[in-house]
This record gives C-alpha cells, sequence and structure tokens, in this order.
C-alpha cells in the first residue's frame, strides 16, 4: 500500500477544555479528547477561512500532564422588559469547570496546501474556549505509511476498541458557521471511543485507517486517520 504525504503539527498550551455535549448547566465537565469539530476549527483559525471536511483528512494524539476542576467567575445575563440583554442583577456567578493542564497536541492533516497556514497562521489556535490559547512548536512534512495493526497513544476514534481504554462519546462531525446572525448548524454526530489523555501509554490494536507516521519513535506507533461521516451517514474517503 502507498505512503500518503501529510503534515505533522505540534500544538501546546497551558490549559483545555473541550465541553461535554451533555453538561448544559452546574458543573462543565470536559470531553477527554478534542472533537473533530473542534479541530476543523483550529485549523480554519490557522487558515483565516473556513476548512471544510473534504479538504483534508485529520488524525491526531492528545495529550495532557494532568486535570483538574478550576473555580471561574462567570458573568450572568438577564432579558430586561424591551427584550434586551443586561448584566444580571444578582451579579457575577460562580462554577466549576474541568481543565486540562498542559495539553499536547500532535496533529496530522493530508492537505499539504496547508502547511503555510500552520506557519503562519491568520488567527489564534485555541484548545478548546478562546482563553486556552495555544501555540505552534513545529510543522513538518512526513509520510503516513498504511499499516493493519499497531500502538496507538491517546486520539478519538469512531469504534469502540477491545482493549483500548476510554470514553464513549457521541459528538458533531463538524459545524456550520458560515451565515452571519444566524445560529450554527452541526454536521452529522458519530459515536466515538475518546481516550484517556493522561498517559503516555499505548494500547495494540488492529483496525483500518490505521498509519505509522515517517517521524513518530517506533516502527509500531500508529494513528488513527479519521474518515469523515457524510449527512447521509456514509464515510467519506
Amino acid at each position: 500500500m502507498t505512503s500518503i504525504p501529510a503534515i505533522h503539527v505540534r500544538f501546546e498550551g497551558l490549559t483545555s477544555s473541550f465541553r461535554h455535549p451533555l453538561t448544559i448547566s452546574g458543573t462543565q465537565l470536559s470531553t477527554p479528547m478534542p472533537s473533530y469539530s473542534t479541530i476543523l476549527g483550529m485549523t480554519s483559525a490557522c487558515a483565516g477561512r473556513i476548512v471544510r471536511p473534504k479538504e483534508t483528512r485529520i488524525g491526531f494524539e492528545f495529550h495532557c500532564k494532568s486535570h483538574s476542576l478550576e473555580l471561574e467567575r462567570t458573568e450572568r445575563l438577564m432579558v430586561d422588559k424591551k427584550g434586551h440583554l443586561k448584566p444580571q442583577s444578582k451579579g457575577q456567578g460562580i462554577t466549576r469547570r474541568q481543565v486540562y493542564w498542559y495539553p499536547r497536541l500532535d496533529l496530522y492533516v493530508t492537505n499539504l496546501s496547508l502547511k503555510s497556514a500552520f506557519r503562519n497562521p491568520a488567527g489564534t489556535p485555541c484548545l478548546g474556549r478562546s482563553q486556552d490559547i495555544a501555540w505552534i512548536a513545529f510543522v513538518r512534512e512526513i509520510e503516513l505509511r498504511p499499516v493493519t495493526k499497531g500502538a496507538l497513544g491517546p486520539t478519538l476514534v469512531s469504534i469502540p476498541r477491545i482493549g483500548v481504554p476510554g470514553l464513549v462519546v457521541r459528538l458533531p462531525e463538524w459545524i456550520n458557521n458560515e451565515r452571519m446572525g444566524i445560529t450554527r448548524e452541526i454536521g452529522p454526530l458519530g459515536v466515538y471511543q475518546a481516550m484517556i489523555p493522561t498517559t503516555e501509554l499505548r494500547f495494540e490494536t488492529e483496525a483500518e485507517n490505521l498509519y505509522n507516521p515517517s517521524d513518530s519513535e517506533s516502527d509500531g506507533d500508529v494513528i488513527y486517520l479519521h474518515e469523515w461521516i457524510m449527512n447521509d451517514g456514509q464515510n467519506t474517503g
């Protein structure tokens, strides 16, 4: 099987938090991994335009040193009699939010034309919320060699794998934010297994869409290269 040319980009930061879709109020939990819609958003911020799913395939690993709950001051709003938003009369609030500390995201994209976007980003990439600012440690051109099995690091896989630890979550593939002033529309939802980010361990697995990066530490290390789900539920090639 032929290798695929790709770009390996490493993002680093101090904090990250990826909102869990089932926590609307109260303590704000984070999913262990960013969703693919979040990854597309980061790529779009760097490119200064909307990067659509069909433009590139994406694979990634996400690591962090630890996670905890932090206290966060919030600005509460209310609607007045005229239907306008204004600060809540009772003042600010306090909430608890799950935060991942010292995150590292290794991103692999197959669209080589995005290299300039990562070398000279038009916008600020964020690992979750706007305050979770990230910086780019390096950008490399590599080859992805297709394999049938290998040692998988912390990532988001589309089908739960036996012997691979993680949390099963339902997340959007992408979010359509093209029309100003209109509520964002989510793309198709997929069921994924979000692996544990606070470990350097890798887990042996056998599956489709596994690739060994040419700059990996071991020939046995693999990443999962995602295939996008179309609106009709079918995967893209």
